[in-house]
């Protein structure tokens, strides 16, 4: 097996349809599985069971088709009552659209080969699971991770997974030993006969003439249920009734039953059903005990966890016994996948609680109903098919799997939802790239490749300020005409979250800028305003919109070098509207050199001229931008339905929101060189970012501030953003 995750020594306690579909499960995810049975997996032979659209679908996922064990499709339900008469009949397949799979019935003994093939056999992917047989567990160690034997010898692993049953050993080192079931007063006798058998009995015609069809006697406390199974050529009773009148005295399969008290059991019955009852092979009369539990609180403990009647034995009246338990099966090996370690299980054990105890004790509780001796009133009220819903209407595989992508995405810190919002978290700057195996190596790539090239200027305060969200709550923090900005250009490459590529990013960052509520004490929060952001690529677009607020379009944004040159270009589908350069660059220290005074700037290649006091700081404001400042933007968002107005609006502060440079540099560059030229277009060349080229065109600039150049590697992670006003 070609990977370097290291599989995970699960011990499961129990070979039943449970333990062999867990160890089927987590065969497929890669791991180290060792079943232990205490009997001898004897072939029992009295015995059918339900795969209901919920657990088909699940054993198909794995490789077993249930028809091509014999499964016969269910084609009906007719109920009858204790003088023959049919108070209900049923036709199943009408309702079959409304499921993937079908509702089918089998022999247990097939299903549970089929299974341990699964699980055990030459065929299949990765390591078969290890089936050791005759092992009685007396006693679990949870916090150990051991299991003890009846002979004394121990066995450890990393998980041991209790699917022994009714009379769970496990059990009792998770729930606690004041657990146990208890009988639920009825029982039953359960036995096969060959269907031909039945054909030959002239009173059995009216239950043979259709094939698939399930057939239903209810008298009082008792019933009797008729299916098919083996590919039609037997048919399976199911004969439910009160507890002492047989001879069943525990929870076991295989417990003898007597033929004699299956017939006085039911009398009263029609005479078509004493015929069939008749038929009955004595030897085979097996007597069952329905036990029910308590629901558990605790479905794990330590390294040790539940599933399948371990944690809630069913009555059989749904049939969904077998098919909660491979759900149950199924969630807790979806929610362990090959790299998960031994740390992790706490975790997911929690997460498959969660997903598992409301939905089994649900259909456990709906089990118990459906027992129930009701009269004829009663039995009119009960809606069957709001159940036969919630039951057949699930997939665990999906869901426990959904489950699990959005438990990864919290490990690193919270999840940044956005539209699409049906598929859960999508990777961000800000949201782990490896939701599905946060313990993948590559998890800790090597830090991004960050370029900033930076034309810091003088400009019209009384411009800038038309480029404020308002004029109450926004102002510059110093006085006077004259302001900075900053055209700064950021290129991105290597970015773990965009699978190692990059992009570009071009914006204008208004210096300087004061927000303050009128009316609201406290400080004024104060840094730089940025009211647009051009990037070259969609994906980064989206997440600072959505989770910054970021005032980002796209634009092609395309970054040239001519000796001590570097030139940014915008455009938008080929017609140019911004061409920002910096020349004459040289070498610097940024740590020990300050920057140099304002020289005059070219600007659509006439020299710029401005108002008088144009060469210094306007009016005493920081003539820089430290890393440390804030970055001020204002958030947006359209009213569906109702053009003009905002479902919200407010602003946002990124702290160390100008921490826009590589945050370890390896070289710098800088000079008081740069020309700035645009063209506003037309609504035709730039149908979406006209109304944006015409104002940057109109921007007056008075003179240089600085212009630099900064590569290294490391990005401002944005984490600290937080609402104003």
């Amino acid at each position: 097996m070609a990977t370097t995750d290291k599989p995970l020594k699960v011990l499961v306690v129990g070979g039943g349809i449970g333990g062999l579909m867990a160890a089927t499960v987590l065969r497929h995810q890669g791991h180290d599985i060792t079943i232990f049975e205490r009997t001898q997996l004897a072939q029992e032979t009295s015995a059918a069971v339900h795969i209901a659209p919920n657990a088909y679908g699940l054993l198909k996922r794995f490789g077993l088709v249930p028809e091509d064990i014999g499964a016969n499709p269910v084609k009906g339900v007719t109920e009858w009552d204790v003088h023959g008469n049919i108070k209900a009949d049923i036709d199943t397949s009408r309702g079959a659209g409304l499921w993937q799979h079908p509702w089918v019935l089998t022999h247990r003994v097939g299903l549970h080969t089929a299974l341990q093939d699964l699980a055990t056999g030459a065929k299949g992917p990765n390591k078969p699971a290890i089936l050791k047989t005759g092992c009685r567990v007396m006693q679990v160690d949870a916090e150990a991770g051991t299991i003890t034997f009846e002979d004394g010898t121990t066995a450890s692993g990393d998980l041991i997974i209790g699917a022994d049953g009714v009379s769970s050993v496990t059990r009792k080192v998770v729930a606690g030993e004041h657990i146990k079931p208890r009988g639920s007063g009825k029982s039953a006798f359960r036995f096969l006969v060959p269907h031909d058998k039945i054909r030959a009995v002239p009173e059995a015609e009216p239950f043979t003439r259709r094939e698939g069809i399930m057939n239903l006697w209810i008298g009082g406390n008792r019933r009797l249920i008729m299916y098919p199974c083996n590919r039609n050529t037997m048919m399976n009773f199911v004969a439910i009734h009160p507890s002492e009148e047989s001879s069943a005295k525990g929870e076991d399969w295989s417990r003898g039953g007597s033929k004699d008290a299956l017939l006085a059991t039911y009398k009263d019955f029609p005479p078509a059903v004493q015929a069939l009852l008749s038929l009955v092979d004595g030897e085979s009369v097996k007597a069952w005990t329905l036990f029910d539990m308590e629901r558990i609180k605790n479905w794990y403990n330590g390294k040790a966890v539940l599933l399948g009647d371990a944690a809630h034995p069913f009555l059989p009246h749904q049939g969904q016994g077998a098919g909660v338990a491979m759900e149950d099966a199924v969630a807790l090996s979806a929610l362990l996948p090959l790299g998960v370690t031994p740390e992790d299980i706490p975790e997911r054990l929690a997460l498959y609680q969660k997903l598992r105890d409301e939905r089994a004790h649900r259909i456990q509780e709906i089990s118990r109903m459906m027992g129930e001796d009701m009269d004829e009133e009663a039995r009119k009220n009960f809606d069957m098919f709001k159940f036969t819903a919630y039951n057949y209407g699930h997939d665990e595989w999906h869901n426990s799997t959904a489950a699990l992508r959005k438990l990864l995405a919290t490990r690193n810190g919270p999840v940044h939802m956005r539209l699409p919002v049906s598929f859960g978290p999508m990777i961000s700057p800000r949201q782990n790239p490896y939701l599905s195996n946060p313990s993948d190596p590559s998890s800790s790539p090597p830090p991004p490749k960050v370029t900033t090239t930076t034309v810091r200027f003088k400009t019209s305060a009384t411009y800038l300020r038309g480029l404020l969200p308002n004029n109450t709550d926004f102002s510059f923090a110093a006085p006077g005409s004259v302001a900075q900005a900053s055209f700064i250009t950021i290129e991105l490459d290597n970015l773990a979250w965009l699978g190692g590529t990059g992009y570009n990013v071009f914006g204008l960052y208004v210096h300087g800028v004061k927000y303050q509520k009128p009316g609201v004490p406290g400080p004024p929060t104060v840094g730089t305003f940025l009211p647009v952001l051009f990037e070259s690529a969609a994906d980064p677009i989206t997440t600072g919109r959505e989770e910054l607020g970021m005032p980002k379009v796209f634009a092609d944004v395309v970054v040239t070098r001519d000796g001590s040159s570097v030139r940014t270009v915008c455009s938008w589908r080929g017609h140019k509207f911004v061409d920002v350069s910096a020349s004459g660059l040289q070498p610097f220290d940024p740590s020990a050199v300050p920057p140099p005074a304002a020289a005059p700037l070219a600007v659509n290649g006439h020299p710029a001229g401005g108002p008088p006091g144009a060469g210094g700081p306007p009016n005493g404001a920081s003539s820089s931008a430290g890393p440390n400042e804030k970055l001020l933007v204002y958030r947006y968002v359209p009213a569906v339905g109702t053009p003009g107005e905002a479902d919200a609006e407010y602003p946002v502060v990124i702290e160390n929101g100008m921490a826009v440079g590589p945050r370890d540099i390896k070289t710098a560059l800088r000079s008081g060189e740069a020309s700035v030229a645009f063209d506003k277009g037309a609504w035709k060349s730039l149908p979406t970012l006209h109304h944006i080229a015409e104002r940057l065109a109109e921007l007056p600039i008075y003179g240089i501030i600085e212009a630099k150049v900064e590569e290294g590697t490391g990005v401002a992670a944005f984490d600290k953003v937080s609402r104003l006003g």
